[in-house]
């Protein structure tokens, strides 16, 4: 927006940069250093006649202002009327902006005047506008006769609107005659006028509309309103048809009062044809600051029952979205407090809904969780360190125990640093836990209990590492801009003591009510591959593109399980993570568990994107957990064609042989425009709460206007 404007205001008030031009007689060069600031007026024949009082300049007349440039061959100032016009291949350029045209006529005092044959060019939005005739009718009102728009470069757009005459006022509105829009020259789509707001802020009104189908359900047609309600609010209203399933209805309520308080609401409704009832889900996300650095945050996810986010998954925000798929719930919270350089406080609620269950009744809820923690500080200015926390959580549900838990654990730390290689550091803690159980139905518990604990820990670690420089892996190095590298090892080996203590009283809540007895040694070593860049700004700076991390436990204590026969397995699985980071043609990230006595992986994720130059792409992801979970999901965006990308993925269940999603699609880029069609087709789960179903949607772009329909996610990884 920053010069889209440039046409209809600029070019009728550049020339009074002629305006302080006091000299007389016949002058090929001059500098005037007057108004806001100096101007350099070069021609053939520069002269002054005084009895007309007025200015003429013929042959190459240039004009220069700061990044304003003016050219043309003619050009005519008359100081009585403070009529000026210039003619003759007129180039006027302000930045990478550019009008050309073959008449310019303005009064430098009214401010009014015309243009003629005009050809403009914007570069920040790459508009092309052309006119016959436009003319400044007052102030911010313009008018402009056979004009032309297009974001096209090619001398026969490949699309293009057209106008006999528009008549715009600036924060007011446009009118049109005639508007036409030609497609490959032909004209598609006409209307005898039309008005539109013309606002440089964001504007009130109907956006364009989004095409599917649906093999199930029919055709679908999605159809949004915006209303720009204040300069820091603006809402959507969505009409969706969504075929057998009926109408849709949506809210979008989006608010930034001040950079630390925003946030924005999502409300959605449908009379759901197919299963015979409303079904609604709501969405908040919340930020604000107040005074005394105290801050407050939310985010609030609810769906009306267990096959929504199937159903309708483009309405569930991102972190939700991967929730329900990854862990079969919906998480709310809403936090607050306040952080110190050396403490910090944090008040919070979580309530979950959880997907796979019928009823929520017994899901545990966090109502509310309170804290206060210590960060590592020096203790009364010695070597010994301390840190820890007080807390205190209600656990609440409808059906089930309850209870209260207050939780204390201090820490008191050594850090030290032995012959300038090893870094050691032992801690020691006790930890004080408070229970109070209520409505127990079983009987179980008898109200106030407690336990305590200690925890003891010790760490020694070093750190190795290796300089290259960057002509050791010169291809790299040159890809990536990189002047150095360094490659570090840590070794480290650490201990960790927890006493034997009864907890068979205690109610469980969460993972912190069963703290293990643990007398256990680790050992392992992470490296890192850390790049220099060879030009650092202030953004830039050394960065890691690489980390391999493998550790291990031996117990010397209980062991960690036992097998068939009832033996002891002392040795913990061997944990591992692998990432790369060569951004942005290469990423990985690979971690899992693998058990010296199965011999196999416990667990492994492993994610890989690689890139090239074309911008084709490729996309893995392999998911285990023995006996929970074994799925793989991939996807592939080729370029074919100049310009035609070819792009699909899937997501496959290997545990229950489903094939969750397939989505095929192929996307048309032109210089200024977009085509793409996408195929989703849903196979059904084995608990059939995702039905079989195929769907069609078809998307357009045109380059500065907007989008028809929604683009695959995967064109833009």
């Amino acid at each position: 927006m920053r010069h889209r404007w440039f046409l209809l205001s600029s070019l009728f008030i550049l020339f009074t940069l002629f305006y302080p031009l006091l000299s007389e007689g016949k002058i090929t060069n001059m500098k005037v250093e007057k108004g806001e600031g100096p101007v350099d007026i070069e021609a053939d024949e520069l002269s002054f006649e005084r009895e007309r009082q007025v200015y003429e300049a013929h042959g190459r007349v240039e004009v220069k202002r700061g990044n304003l440039f003016l050219k043309g061959d003619h050009a005519q100032l008359n100081m009585t009327t403070k009529d000026l016009t210039a003619w003759g291949n007129v180039v006027l350029r302000e930045g990478e902006d550019v009008l050309e045209c073959e008449r310019m006529e303005i009064n430098l005092d009214t401010r009014l005047g015309k243009i003629y044959q005009a050809k403009l060019f914007l570069k920040d939005q790459n508009f092309h506008i052309t006119s016959k005739e436009a003319e400044k009718l007052g102030e911010n009102r313009y008018r402009i006769r056979e004009g032309s728009f297009t974001t096209c470069d090619a001398e026969r757009p490949p699309w293009k609107f057209t106008v006999k005459e528009l008549e715009v006022t600036l924060e007011g509105y446009g009118i049109a005659k005639s508007p036409t829009f030609y497609l490959e020259g032909i004209p598609s789509l006409y209307f005898p006028w039309g008005l539109f707001p013309v606002r440089k802020e964001r504007q009130t009104g109907l956006l364009l509309p989004q095409v599917g189908y649906s093999k199930k359900y029919g055709p679908e047609i999605k159809s949004a309103f915006f209303w720009a309600m204040t300069k820091d609010m603006d809402s959507t209203l969505t009409l969706d048809y969504l075929g057998k399933r009926g109408f849709k209805e949506g809210l979008e309520y989006r608010y930034a009062f001040t950079p630390e308080t925003k946030g924005q609401a999502n409300f959605h409704f449908i009379d759901d044809q197919e299963v015979h009832k409303n079904r609604y889900a709501f969405f908040v996300q919340h930020q604000q600051k107040f005074p005394y650095d105290f801050y407050l945050k939310g985010n609030i996810n609810h769906i009306s029952d267990n096959r929504y986010h199937r159903d309708f998954d483009e309405d569930l925000p991102g972190e939700a979205k991967i929730d329900s798929r990854s862990r079969g719930q919906l998480r709310s919270t809403v936090f607050g407090g306040k952080n110190w350089d050396q403490f910090s406080f944090l008040a919070e609620t979580s309530v979950f809904q959880d997907l796979i269950k019928k009823s929520n009744d017994d899901t545990l809820q966090k109502l509310p969780q309170v804290s206060f923690q210590a960060h590592p500080q020096s203790l009364f200015n010695t070597p010994l360190f301390f840190d820890g926390g007080v807390s205190y959580t209600h656990f609440w549900r409808e059906k089930g125990v309850e209870g209260h838990r207050g939780d204390f654990f201090p820490r008191l730390f050594y850090p030290v640093r032995l012959f300038n290689v090893l870094k050691v550091e032992s801690s020691v803690g006790p930890r004080e836990t408070l229970y109070k159980s209520v409505d127990d139905p079983t009987g179980q518990y008898k109200g106030w209990e407690s336990r305590e604990t200690v925890v003891a820990t010790t760490e020694v670690s070093a750190e190795f590492f290796r300089v290259y420089d960057a002509g050791t892996v010169s291809k790299i190095s040159g890809l990536y801009q990189v002047a150095k590298w360094m490659h570090t090892i840590e070794p480290m080996i650490g201990y960790r003591y927890t006493p034997r203590v009864d907890q068979k009283d205690l109610p469980v809540f969460d993972d912190q009510d069963r703290i293990p007895y643990s007398n256990e040694i680790t050992y392992g070593f992470t490296q890192r591959l850390i790049g220099k860049p060879v030009k650092e700004g202030v953004t830039s700076g050394p960065f890691e593109y690489g980390k391999l991390k493998i550790f291990q436990s031996y117990s010397l204590g209980d062991p960690f399980t036992r097998d068939s026969k009832g033996k002891g397995r002392y040795f913990s699985n061997i944990f591992g993570e692998l990432w790369w980071n060569f951004s942005p043609y290469l990423s990985a990230k690979l971690d899992g568990e693998f058990s010296p006595y199965h011999g196999n992986f416990e667990v492994g994720n492993a994610t890989i994107t690689v890139k090239d130059k074309r911008n084709d792409a490729i996309y893995a992801q392999y998911r285990y957990a023995r006996g929970n979970i074994k799925e793989v999901n991939a996807g592939a965006r080729i370029k074919t064609i100049p310009s035609l990308y070819l792009f699909g993925s899937f997501r496959y269940n290997l545990l229950d042989n489903w094939k969750v999603e397939n989505i095929y699609g192929a996307e048309y880029q032109a210089q200024c425009w977009t085509l793409g069609v996408t195929v989703e087709d849903k196979g059904r789960s084995p608990d059939r709460t995702q039905e079989k179903e195929l769907k069609f949607h078809v998307y357009v772009n045109l380059l500065g206007l907007g989008s028809l329909g929604k683009r695959s996610y995967f064109m833009g990884l």
